[in-house]
């Protein structure tokens, strides 16, 4: 009795032992199943905020209203010395507004024939300087000249005012000067033809209406000088009243350039004004000559790239070599793509300060799209990695594990070849995809 029962117990520990060990073995299967379940709701869950968040962002999103007033390229001479093998490479142009069909061309040649007064309008830059593109303006000042005729000189005695009270600089800005036509004679000079002649110099601080910042750092922008004829009684409107450029004197001065930049060229263009109003007159909107003389300049790629790109080449190339530190330096690696998202934050900071608020995103803006995914990936993959070191560290001594080890390291090896690639494809489809500017 006593060795059945001894027998019974043995068998019974053997039963329990057997039971313990099965159930030991079952634990790890079933943690990692379940740690599997947790991992795809926390993807599932993200990918859901992230639809949520970019529908609801795009019924935040306000829509663009455009101006009603309306720029069109007139017919009359004009002058442009930049390089228009690079317009189109460069996405932008120095024109405005749209160009006349051929039809338009001739009937506004027609027009300007007809027009009852002509001021002939020189423009010459001697000096610019203090460029600001957070607003955008900057600071000029030169001479202006204009010629016109008898015909003209009669309406402005009868209104008993002087040429240089009725043209207003169109794109000035309120500061401690406002910028003025200031005449260098008390009167307009008559020449022997019968025509009349004024000198003014201006000085000022301008609004730049136009600049690509699309693809900055590579930045083109115009820096203009609009002028205009005030119109009082309605007898200036476009049919009566024309603006002719003088493109064979125009041009710009020894200091008209920035430090910085580099300088493009000049243009100098009749426009006509749609404006979206009658301003109370009657009858339908009213349209006014105008002449835009602008300097063109751009940025120094080699010096966008030192200034610019490069701090963010050399920031991710950590990032790629983050898995060449050693595979049991888990610390290490994880404090990698921290410090290098905290530094991509403190970069793009600086140079957005140069910029004003803008609509859309720039290419430089988009290059750090791609950095920060860059260094999330970087991040979660370390996550992912030292978990599985984790895990092969608890396992036997095998075939099993000699596998996982060489898929880990096969993983570490491939990442940075992976990335260059993915970023180097990402970036171009940034640069070309683009809108260009007319």
């Amino acid at each position: 009795m006593r060795r059945h029962d001894s027998k019974h117990q043995h068998s019974g520990a053997g039963k329990q032992s057997t039971r313990g060990q099965s159930e030991a073995s079952a634990c790890p299967l079933m943690a990692p199943r379940k740690q599997k379940h947790w991992n795809i709701l926390a993807v599932v869950s993200i990918l859901l905020a992230a639809l949520l968040a970019v529908s609801g962002i795009n019924q935040l999103d306000v829509g663009r209203v455009p101006s009603r007033d309306a720029l069109r390229l007139a017919s009359s001479s004009r002058a442009l010395t930049t390089d228009t093998t690079r317009l189109p490479s460069d996405g932008w142009s120095p024109l405005r507004g749209q160009k006349l069909t051929d039809r338009e061309t001739v009937t506004d040649q027609q027009a300007l024939e007809q027009a009852n007064y002509h001021v002939q309008v020189g423009v010459y830059a001697t000096s610019t300087y203090d460029l600001d593109l957070s607003i955008p303006s900057f600071s000029s000042n030169g001479y202006v000249w204009m010629r016109w005729g008898e015909a003209l000189q009669q309406y402005l005695d009868e209104q008993d005012q002087t040429i240089h009270e009725g043209v207003t600089l169109v794109n000035s800005l309120l500061s401690d000067a406002d910028p003025v036509l200031t005449p260098l004679s008390k009167a307009p000079l008559k020449e022997k033809n019968g025509s009349y002649y004024q000198l003014f110099t201006y000085v000022g601080r301008f609004y730049i209406d136009k600049a690509y910042f699309r693809h900055f750092p590579f930045v083109t922008v115009s820096l203009p000088l609009v002028l205009e004829m005030e119109d009082v009684n309605g007898q200036l409107d476009y049919p009566n009243f024309r603006f002719e450029p003088d493109t064979q004197n125009s041009g710009m001065g020894l200091f008209a350039e920035i430090i910085g930049w580099l300088n493009r060229g000049w243009s100098i263009a009749e426009y006509r004004h749609n404006y979206a109003t009658n301003f109370g007159l009657g009858g339908s909107a009213d349209g006014y000559s105008l002449i835009v003389y602008d300097i063109s300049f751009g940025t120094s790629s080699w010096s966008a790239f030192w200034r610019l790109m490069l701090p963010l080449l050399v920031v991710m190339a950590m990032v790629l070599l983050v898995f060449k530190v050693r595979a049991d330096e888990q610390d290490a690696r994880a404090g990698i793509p921290v410090t290098v998202l905290l530094t991509l934050v403190f970069l793009q900071q600086t140079y957005r300060e140069e910029l004003p608020d803008l609509p859309y995103l720039t290419f430089l803006d988009q290059v750090y799209v791609v950095a920060y995914m860059v260094t999330l990936l970087a991040f979660v993959l370390v996550i992912f990695i030292g978990r599985r070191y984790g895990e092969i560290d608890e396992m036997p001594e095998g075939p099993q594990k000699e596998i996982k080890q060489n898929q880990l390291q096969r993983l570490d090896e491939i990442w940075p070849l992976t990335m260059v690639i993915f970023s180097s494809i990402s970036i171009l489809a940034c640069w070309f995809t683009q809108p260009t500017v007319s």
